[in-house]
C-alpha cells in the first residue's frame, strides 16, 4: 500500500496553524520547535504504517533547498524515522514502531 502524504507549504509552527494542518489526533503530539517559526513544507501522511522508503520518497519529490519540514503520521518504522532525522526533519508520530522495514513487511506478506 502506498502512503502518499499530503504536501502543505509554508504552514505557521504555532498550535492553531497545526491543528488546521495536521487534524485534532496529530496536533496533540506536536511539540514547537522554538528554531522554527514556519515551517517550508509539511506532509502528512494517511494512516497506517509509514516506511523508510515512503520518507525517502516523499522527501525526494520536494526541492533539496527547501527550508524546515515537517513529517506528520501515525505509525512510523524505524527506517522512517532515521531517514527524517538524516534530512533533518522534524517529526510528530502518534507512535514510533520499533518495527524496521523489513520486519513490517514480513508481517504484511502473513497476513
Amino acid at each position: 500500500m502506498s502512503l502518499k502524504p499530503a504536501v502543505l507549504r509554508d504552514v505557521p509552527a504555532d498550535a492553531p496553524s497545526m491543528k488546521k494542518a495536521l487534524g485534532p489526533k496529530l496536533a496533540k503530539q506536536y511539540a514547537a520547535n522554538p528554531n522554527v517559526a514556519k515551517y517550508s513544507f509539511v506532509l502528512v501522511f494517511p494512516d497506517g504504517v509509514v516506511t523508510g522508503r515512503a520518507v525517502s520518497h516523499a522527501l525526494g519529490k520536494i526541492p533539496a533547498s527547501r527550508g524546515p519540514t515537517l513529517l506528520a503520521g501515525v505509525h512510523f518504522t524505524v527506517e522512517a524515522m532515521s531517514a527524517a532525522r538524516a534530512d533533518r526533519c522534524d517529526v510528530v508520530a502518534i507512535h514510533e514502531y520499533f518495527w524496521t522495514d523489513a520486519s513490517y513487511a514480513a508481517i504484511r506478506q502473513s497476513i
